[in-house]
């Protein structure tokens, strides 16, 4: 079968990730173990991305609790500091996860849209 060149072919999937952390666990211990210089008493982690392709890399965005104000920050803006990993392996990152559960999408339709009918 023949692919038309004017068909566009979804390459990237996106979605949503839900982890639950190890009971005994907290987000708090796993960027201090992992992310240097990071301490729950100065910061507060706002959200963490990972990135998978030539390499590995977690970067932890994090509020600064001792630096809110100042004149370069946007006052619309949440300041944080990023924190990046590139040595963190899936055994360092796996100790913390009890479960995770997402759905990826293709983008053609929303998925709060979709009904399941074979139920």
């Amino acid at each position: 079968m023949e692919t038309d060149p004017n068909e566009v072919l979804n390459t990237e999937l996106s979605g949503k990730l839900t982890i639950t952390l190890k009971q005994g666990k907290t987000l708090d211990e796993f960027c201090e173990r992992n992310f240097d210089n990071y301490n729950s008493d100065q910061y507060e982690a706002v959200a963490i991305r990972m990135y998978y392709g030539k390499e590995m890399v977690v970067t932890l965005y994090a509020l600064d609790k001792v630096r809110q104000e100042g004149t370069t920050y946007n006052i619309n803006k949440i300041p944080v500091k990023k924190f990046k990993k590139t040595t963190l392996g899936l055994t360092e990152l796996f100790a913390f996860i009890e479960e995770f559960n997402f759905t990826l999408s293709a983008g053609n339709y929303d998925l709060d849209d979709m009904q399941v009918i074979n139920k």
